[in-house]
């Protein structure tokens, strides 16, 4: 990993930076409830991304070859979880009479376990760039320090750019449109990890 490093640092910054469950619920919640709300949220999603990003390099992908029926029960809780959460971004009314409710931490930490895309990247970026004759410990810390770097940074900046849509948009109509499309793209990018 540390002779591919700039290719592997590539391929984080598109996966953790595009669209995705992670990053369209971080938008959506700070378009509701603003940057500062929504921190416990986001700390979670790291959180848990970090703990899905160890657990891809020690072994998760050996797990799943031996019982697919593991992935097939997270595929499905993944996409339950993920409806959740639409169904919750759905109901954010930025506004609205009353204070929106910011997710919990454990929302957040809960997302990326459950997050089949997730799974697809972390193992899939592990096979593709770890080095098998290089330290075990240094590969690893290498592949968790850059993702969890990737997911904080990028997570952050969609969260702040919802902040900032917020601000822009005045019409509570136009931001229940905006949370609609996020929802339609946050279960897209779900169902389209699923099949792969």
């Amino acid at each position: 990993m540390q002779e591919n490093f700039w290719a592997f640092l590539i391929f984080v910054i598109v996966m953790t930076g595009t669209p995705g469950p992670g990053n369209i619920a971080s938008m959506a919640l700070g378009q509701a409830v603003g940057f500062r709300r929504s921190i416990p949220f986001l700390s979670g999603v790291i959180i848990g991304g970090t703990t899905m990003d160890i657990l891809a390099a020690i072994g998760l992908a050996e797990l799943f070859l031996a019982y697919p029926q593991v992935s097939a029960v997270l595929k499905v809780g993944g996409l339950i979880y993920i409806l959740y959460l639409a169904w919750k971004v759905l109901n954010m009314h930025a506004g609205s009479s009353g204070k929106p409710k910011a997710f919990k931490f454990v929302e957040g930490l809960a997302l990326h376990p459950l997050n089949p895309k997730h799974y697809a990247m972390t193992v899939s970026a592990f096979a593709q760039f770890a080095d098998p004759s290089a330290d075990r410990f240094t590969e690893i810390l290498i592949f968790v320090g850059t993702f969890t770097c990737g997911a904080a940074f990028f997570h952050s900046m969609w969260c702040f750019a919802g902040e900032s849509f917020m601000k822009m948009l005045r019409s509570p109509m136009v931001r229940h449109t905006v949370n609609i499309s996020m929802v339609v793209l946050m279960v897209g990018a779900t169902a389209y990890a699923l099949y792969q």
